[in-house]
């Protein structure tokens, strides 16, 4: 089964209608769940989630998106104590002329690990990063 990425960008959006990018959350997340793939997030990325729809949107969302997810087969990567430490180390290198957050550092160590191409966002430093983003299925 094809696995793919998904970044805490995508849930704000999808929780928040105002937002530009709601409608394409809405339209992509349906069809990944359609066509079987396995999406993949990270302990750091609920992180995220959680306070992202907290203090952009309300308690209430947030516990939507907690129910959503707890109930999911939604595949949740824990950062361990080394991926943190390879995080730490590609957030050194590579924020000299860049703009990566911890966050998307964790994110990159475990999709190379997993060998994850592609993934649901709206950040671009993603592309910087290396990896495709799925803007369409």
């Amino acid at each position: 089964m094809t696995s793919i990425f998904i970044d805490s960008s995508v849930f704000v959006a999808l929780y928040r209608k105002k937002d530009l990018d709601h409608k394409s959350a809405v339209k992509i997340l349906s069809r990944i769940t359609r066509d079987g793939l396995t999406p993949i997030i990270t302990d750091y990325i609920l992180d995220e989630t959680y306070t992202g729809i907290l203090t952009r949107g309300n308690y209430k969302m947030a516990m939507d998106f907690d129910k959503r997810i707890t109930n999911s087969v939604w595949k949740i990567e824990l950062i361990t104590a080394e991926r943190f430490a390879k995080a730490r180390e590609i957030f050194c290198r590579y924020n000299k002329d860049k703009i990566w957050s911890f966050t998307d550092c964790t994110s990159w160590v475990v999709m190379k690990e997993l060998k994850i191409k592609k993934i649901f966002t709206f950040d671009k430093n993603f592309v910087e990063m290396g990896f495709e983003l799925l803007d369409s299925l």
